[in-house]
């Protein structure tokens, strides 16, 4: 059964279907984002070869995880994070609100809520991050489409530059310590600085929470530094996708969908796949393979997965429905998943691990159908998710007067019409 909107097809059932698809897209990003931090939760080594020939099969899962999935998913989650912003300003203008006054308070929000995932949960959080962004790019879309692509080409750029120039970075730094070990340099290795570090770690949970507050500038590099021009270009991505009509499910959209699926794959996966190639200087590409190529794959999956959705009648089917739960609760699904992962495999939690490649994937996917459920039982009983209902009551608070006298005035207008109408054809 195909997706396809025909002309006769009501606007409200259009409509149901691209929120339909949204949910199930962001379900699938918040549990593959799950599929690339689970091995941190389980502590698989960092030290074991990436690609080694001839191994048992177990020794090709995580590479091969890693190619699905490292970086992939976040991307297209940041992605539709700026699809939902480009929604939200569609919204500020169909009801004569302001924007993006009552964004940047949601974006403050976001801020407060990330800084309180990371200081009790995990490290890796990306809200703090994505708040930030949000505030420069949502002014942004008041800008014309034309000006909304520069905007975007410049953050591709500027994240290009800086992804470069750390590369050379790194590779003259490897340089230097080759020169200095072949001087017979004694000072101490990388691997004894790695020990040190390692045996610092907190083995108590206010020990956890104490250790990332007290490193809290060195935790947050990736988040504030790093990766913040390529959430920006990802973001304005999603807007400018929004606005060419991607969701719609007409003909245009599905000769999109197409070109995103094919050229995201075969351009991504390649580059994916080489970086686990037992190739010299590898190790200095991880980062660039992280945030350079992940996002191009990102793109394939978003073109891939809407294709296959309007193929199997837009996500009715049962994975699918589930995963759009998931995707309906994702801001409660996406810090329920960390904070089962950190209890289930901390030391001062259950303690359970480490695990080896495949118990790894088989945790991940334990704690999916678990996200799965919890979503659809949820939602059985409520129509917005935990944190979900808190979020909206925040957003709302500051903005509930304004609203009600908004809302007063357009019934008052309302009324006065109908009476001039009434008048009028009395008259007549």
């Amino acid at each position: 059964m195909s997706e396809k909107i025909r002309p006769e097809e009501p606007a409200a059932e259009a409509a149901s279907r691209r929120v339909r698809s949204l949910d199930v897209l962001r379900g699938v990003a918040i549990v593959g984002t799950l599929l690339s931090n689970i091995w941190t939760f389980t502590a698989v080594s960092a030290d074991a070869p990436l690609y080694i020939l001839g191994e048992t099969t177990e020794s090709y899962v995580e590479p091969l995880a890693n190619i699905v999935a490292n970086g992939k998913f976040l991307a297209l989650l940041s992605i539709l994070f700026g699809v939902g912003m480009a929604i939200q300003f569609d919204s500020a203008v169909r009801h004569g609100r302001r924007w993006p006054w009552r964004y940047e308070w949601r974006s403050l929000l976001l801020l407060v809520d990330g800084f309180i995932h990371f200081a009790l949960v995990v490290d890796f959080d990306v809200l703090m991050g994505y708040a930030l962004v949000a505030m420069v790019v949502a002014p942004l879309l008041l800008l014309r489409t034309r000006w909304l692509v520069a905007a975007t080409v410049l953050a591709g750029a500027v994240h290009l530059t800086m992804e470069f120039r750390r590369l050379l970075a790194e590779l003259s730094l490897s340089a230097s310590w080759q020169v200095e070990e072949m001087e017979g340099d004694e000072g101490g290795s990388w691997d004894e600085a790695g020990d040190l570090a390692f045996d610092s770690m907190p083995t108590s949970y206010f020990d956890d929470v104490a250790y990332r507050m007290s490193n809290f500038w060195e935790l947050r590099q990736d988040v504030f530094v790093l990766a913040p021009p390529l959430w920006a270009f990802l973001f304005l991505c999603g807007a400018l996708l929004w606005r060419a009509g991607l969701f719609k499910g007409d003909a245009r959209a599905h000769a999109l969908s197409r070109r995103l699926a094919v050229g995201g794959l075969a351009v991504g996966f390649p580059l994916s796949a080489w970086a686990y190639l037992s190739l010299p200087g590898q190790t200095h590409l991880v980062y660039l393979f992280r945030y350079t190529t992940a996002p191009i794959v990102a793109f394939g999956y978003l073109g891939l997965i809407l294709i296959l959705l309007r193929r199997r009648g837009g996500g009715s089917g049962f994975f699918s429905r589930r995963l759009a739960d998931v995707g309906r609760t994702a801001l409660s699904c996406y810090m329920l998943q960390n904070v089962i992962a950190i209890a289930a495999f901390a030391e001062w939690g259950f303690g359970l691990g480490p695990f080896g490649p495949l118990g790894t994937v088989l945790a991940w996917a334990v704690i999916s159908a678990l996200l799965m459920l919890f979503a659809w039982w949820w939602l059985r009983h409520f129509r917005h998710g935990p944190f979900e209902r808190v979020w909206r009551w925040a957003v709302d608070a500051p903005f509930r007067r304004a609203d009600q006298r908004r809302r007063e005035r357009r019934n008052e207008d309302t009324k006065q019409k109908g009476t001039r109408n009434g008048s009028a054809a009395g008259a007549s």
